[in-house]
């Protein structure tokens, strides 16, 4: 057998292995959890909250934005879903914006250990965009703070879709989750065409060129995946979707091996989701409600 053939055969068993490489758990039969809201956001506007996270920065603030057709702005909140404001702001006026920046389908935000905040322009219902962006800046002060400017624009794609759209069996380039863990960023599929998810980390953050994502490993979420974050350290990483959340606790990068937990949940158009504390997540949908949930509550599947 030639060389040529090794290589060829090689290859075909490589894709074969990792076209099979789809990390699966039973779930056990449980009840659905009807979520129910233990705040309101207290200001109108908010009316389509398609992120959360908490912040490293300052005490008691969460921060949250509008999917696309709001403006480029991000909204500070406390726990109570009263949202703060800048001093010389009159009561129907909120949120920072961010110069420069377009909302177009933004669907996620996350933060660091560095006081930077991302949004993820990342949403791709019909799987043909070609302008995929993540907008990093620093953590505004959310009383003095009106409008600031973002630090840079990271452009990013997924390898894997050679067509634009892509084909109807396989429109799975549309991500609604990214969150940071030990210096990278990640970022989960939305599947249209299976209840898969992919995990992906973005290596590269060049501003200058685009920056491939780099597809780490695939899960069978049973669902579509709406938001994610992790805690502080990386260790655990929570999942949204819209019929339920999860837990995987792990290495960085390798969540998906390590325990799981699971709930079914019922809550409207949930959408986002974020650590409160070590055994508390806050859940947001566009119905302007926030949810608490504890970890303890959720079933351990593995």
């Amino acid at each position: 057998m030639n060389r040529s053939v090794i290589i060829i055969l090689m290859i075909i068993c490589i894709s074969a292995l990792y076209a099979n490489d789809v990390i699966t758990v039973e779930l056990p039969a449980a009840d659905t959890l009807t979520l129910v809201a233990y705040a309101n956001f207290n200001f109108a506007e908010i009316n389509e909250s398609s992120a959360i996270t908490k912040s490293r920065q300052w005490d008691d603030v969460y921060w949250t934005l509008n999917d696309s057709g709001d403006k480029n702005r991000i909204f500070p909140f406390n726990h109570n879903g009263e949202m703060y404001r800048a001093e010389w702001y009159n009561e129907d006026q909120g949120g920072v914006y961010i110069g420069d920046a377009v909302n177009i389908d933004w669907e996620s935000m996350t933060t660091d250990n560095e006081g930077n905040l991302y949004i993820g322009a990342c949403g791709n219902n019909m799987s043909v965009r070609r302008d995929l962006c993540i907008y990093k800046f620093k953590d505004p002060h959310p009383l003095a703070t009106a409008t600031t400017r973002y630090l840079q624009k990271i452009n990013f794609y997924f390898p894997e879709q050679k067509e634009f759209p892509a084909p109807q069996d396989d429109s799975n380039y549309d991500s609604e989750a990214l969150f940071w863990a030990e210096g990278r960023l990640f970022l989960l599929t939305k599947h249209r065409s299976d209840t898969l998810t992919n995990l992906y980390t973005i290596n590269t953050m060049y501003s200058e060129r685009d920056n491939a994502a780099t597809l780490m490993s695939t899960f069978d979420i049973k669902g579509m995946v709406t938001a994610a974050e992790c805690n502080d350290d990386g260790s655990k990483l929570a999942v949204l979707t819209y019929n339920g959340v999860w837990v995987f606790e792990g290495e960085v990068g390798n969540w998906f091996d390590g325990s799981i937990k699971w709930l079914p949940i019922k809550g409207k158009q949930c959408e986002a989701i974020c650590w409160d504390d070590e055994e508390t997540l806050i859940i947001t949908n566009e119905q302007m409600e926030l949810f608490e949930l504890k970890v303890s509550d959720l079933i351990s599947v593995r």
